[in-house]
């Protein structure tokens, strides 16, 4: 009997061991109903608007568990793009009330929230968010605090901002962003001089090198024009229709017609429609009206363009007098086709517009927007 006991004790262990668990499975299988019970009550409170009800039950549940953040961070999200901001915002400042979260979680939720009062357009509540955000390093508040600055045309803030936190801005879009603001402080406060701080910030910067190429223009100071857009030009010659009317005649003013030349026949290869044409008129003023129309032909042929095509035309109705008129009424169809196209285009969106915008009104990034290339383009 004794060894009968012995043999039974094994089973007997067993047999409480599974049903200990299955009693604990059973227990966190309930509270895990229960959660999710009163999780589904606060959505559908929050759904039909009965918001008091559904925040309190959000209230209930967080004190629960603190592993559904994930959960109300999604349905706060989901309300800012419904444009209820104020749902949004309450939700956000209810996590932000729970004691338990850890500081990566705590800083999502103020991003969040920070977005929450842009939209809503409580931006002194957003600022104060995410200058909070700065001082822990937080790059992603660096990104919405210029896009609020850009909202409310605040430069010399993004300026500062920049100055006191530079390690932050590594991202290139921060610091085309950084070279803009800049750009239009400078303008602002009519000191080109302010621009040359960022030439050295960011290889591909546009607009610092095109604005004190101007303002130099604008005061006749020539040779520094042709500094700063002659390195424009070989840096980006997209932006060539922005400038080059004016680069030809700051050279021009200065006696320096065969340097012009030399730049453009050595550019021309790389360059757009535009500075093929500017080539052409070149060898038409030397002369070379056949190599001309020849050269502009062959590169039609490569690259399709309808104001290289319009040109063209010109230089055929100059050879040929008989068919002017034929030509003539060709070419004004064709001009009609051109005024109808878009001038710029954003390279991130796709925006269409027929001037020129630094920040895009469509995704807001700046430089982005570039003179059309294409058969439409320059």
């Amino acid at each position: 009997m004794i060894e009968l006991l012995f043999l039974l004790l094994p089973v007997a262990a067993g047999y409480g061991y599974i049903m200990g668990k299955n009693s604990a499975r059973s227990k966190a299988h309930e509270q895990n109903r229960q959660i999710t019970s009163e999780y589904s009550k606060g959505l559908k409170f929050l759904l039909d608007r009965e918001e008091d009800q559904g925040l309190e039950h959000l209230i209930n549940l967080l004190e629960v568990s603190a592993d559904s953040v994930e959960h109300y961070l999604t349905l706060a999200i989901m309300f800012r793009r419904r444009g209820e901001f104020d749902r949004a915002i309450k939700i956000h400042e209810l996590l932000l009330e729970q004691a338990n979260l850890n500081p990566q979680i705590t800083t999502s939720i103020l991003i969040e929230l920070a977005q929450d009062y842009i939209m809503a357009g409580l931006l002194d509540c957003a600022e104060k968010h995410l200058l909070e955000l700065v001082v822990r390093s937080e790059p992603k508040a660096i990104e919405l605090l210029f896009d609020l600055y850009l909202q409310t045309k605040e430069w010399q803030k993004g300026i500062s901002l920049y100055e006191k936190n530079g390690s932050l801005f590594a991202k290139h879009k921060l610091k085309v962003a950084v070279a803009n603001f800049y750009c239009e402080q400078s303008i602002i406060i009519e000191k080109p001089k302010l621009m040359r701080k960022v030439l050295g910030l960011e290889s591909g910067v546009i607009r610092p090198l095109y604005e004190l190429g101007k303002a130099a223009f604008n005061r006749e100071d020539y040779v520094k024009a042709i500094s700063y857009w002659r390195d424009l030009l070989i840096q980006s010659p997209n932006y060539v229709p922005l400038f080059i009317d004016n680069l030809e005649s700051c050279y021009y003013q200065l006696g320096l017609n065969d340097q012009y030349e030399a730049l453009l026949e050595q550019e021309v290869s790389r360059g757009g429609v535009l500075i093929k044409i500017k080539y052409c008129r070149i060898l038409v003023k030397n002369n070379r009206l056949d190599d001309a129309v020849k050269f502009l032909t062959k590169s039609l042929k490569k690259e399709p363009n309808i104001r290289g095509f319009s040109y063209l035309l010109e230089l055929i109705t100059s050879q040929n007098t008989d068919i002017k008129t034929v030509i003539h009424q060709v070419n004004e169809l064709v001009q009609s086709y051109i005024a109808t196209k878009s001038e710029f285009q954003c390279t991130h969106c796709g925006f269409n517009s027929h001037t020129i915008y630094w920040s895009c009104p469509s995704c807001k990034h700046w430089e982005t927007i570039i003179p059309s290339r294409g058969l439409d383009g320059f």
